[in-house]
């Protein structure tokens, strides 16, 4: 593997650093906040929650989480309930409408293969909670294997089997916030300096992508444990077999790249920066490096807010909107939990002087109280009032 750097700083140095102000920023800025909208939406009691100290109760309403997929539920009813989810326009010069046809429908057999509904879905839903929906658009080639048949012998007898065909896919994946970053004073992709999915993944899959000529041929060891990237709290004890990778999409100063001579063919123009993909591991194993391939010199990235805030990338959500809501509601319906335990159960204040000796005081149906005098002056019912029903 070439060595891209320029004197001490290498090019995946130089990404990092970068990648990791953009952490800070979205962990002192967004990651509490989104951490709590999860919570509340799942429903997971968290004991940071609280509004009141002495809250026993662990209470969340759905009121939330209904809120919030109602509102998914209505977007995927608009967008995949009318039968045909897109459309491709044809050019009004165009005398043959046909072609347009024939794009629409590959296209529509391609996402139907590819599932893309479902991660749409997805990424609706993550922005309905958080505000900001995500994706990666993902480029694969895989082998497709479909049921087929063929004469043999002379047409006398079929033998059944498969075939395998190459066949490249385009897919979206959804990115979770807290494996995004972005550069902070853009407020969309195509502004920013750079983008970048930082998460984990198996082991295998970087082991394959280095079998298959994607990543440089070099040794990747597992990493460390980092519960800021994990989809929950789940996840986080389970440490084997996982790899931190570092997609980064964005621009690259000319200069870490002009010393070595394959990168710096595709270098075009004098501009000082330069548009790269590079995939780091672990945060110091470069994988891949190369000027961005694509016509348009997209990002393969794409993003949305749920509502809009001005000039901000990050959005409002469902979650947001109704949070103040929520809180309050859990924190009414908590209270009057917690005091059913002071009105509903019953409780005695007793003359302990006038008990028999090792008598044993509980208070439920055809229970015999043995006292010592009269039990009008030592046994007297004891609550702390009443719970209102309104």
């Amino acid at each position: 593997m070439e060595e891209y750097q320029f004197g001490d700083m290498r090019v995946e140095d130089w990404i990092m650093d970068k990648c990791d102000a953009w952490r800070d920023h979205y962990d002192s800025t967004y990651s509490e906040d989104h951490e709590e909208y999860y919570r509340l939406w799942r429903g997971i009691w968290n004991p940071n929650d609280r509004l009141r100290d002495s809250e026993r109760s662990r209470l969340i309403s759905p009121a939330l989480q209904q809120a919030v997929e109602s509102s998914v539920a209505e977007v995927e009813e608009a967008t995949f309930g009318r039968g045909k989810w897109f459309d491709i326009k044809d050019d009004l010069q165009d005398g043959q409408p046909q072609d347009v046809a024939m794009l629409r429908a590959q296209l529509e057999e391609d996402m139907g293969f590819v599932k893309a509904r479902k991660n749409i879905a997805e990424c609706v839903l993550n922005a309905a909670v958080y505000g900001t929906g995500i994706g990666e658009i993902v480029l694969d080639e895989v082998k497709e294997i479909r049921p087929a048949s063929q004469p043999i012998m002379e047409g006398a007898m079929t033998a059944v089997g498969v075939t395998e065909q190459d066949r490249t896919l385009v897919k979206i994946r959804p990115i979770l916030p807290q494996n995004f970053l972005i550069d902070p004073v853009a407020v969309s992709i195509e502004e920013a300096l750079g983008v970048a999915v930082d998460e984990f993944v198996p082991l295998h899959q970087v082991h394959a992508g280095i079998d298959a000529g994607i990543y440089f041929d070099v040794d990747v060891q597992v990493a460390a444990p980092d519960e800021a990237l994990e989809a929950d709290q789940d996840l986080t004890t389970y440490n084997d077999d996982k790899v931190r990778l570092t997609k980064y999409y964005g621009k690259v100063p000319r200069w870490l790249l002009e010393g070595d001579e394959e990168v710096k063919v595709e270098i075009q123009g004098d501009n000082s920066y330069v548009e790269v993909i590079a995939v780091i591991a672990n945060g110091d194993t470069l994988l891949k490096l190369e000027a961005n391939p694509y016509m348009m010199q997209d990002r393969p990235v794409v993003a949305f807010q749920w509502d809009i805030v001005p000039s901000r990338f990050w959005g409002r959500g469902v979650c947001e909107k109704g949070y103040n809501s929520q809180k309050a509601l859990d924190t009414e319906l908590r209270a009057r939990i917690d005091s059913l335990a002071l009105t509903v159960h019953p409780m005695m204040a007793v003359d302990a002087s006038r008990l028999p000796r090792g008598a044993k005081m509980e208070i439920k149906p055809g229970k015999t109280l043995l006292t010592n005098g009269d039990p009008r002056e030592i046994l007297q019912p004891f609550n702390f009032g009443r719970t209102d029903t309104v």
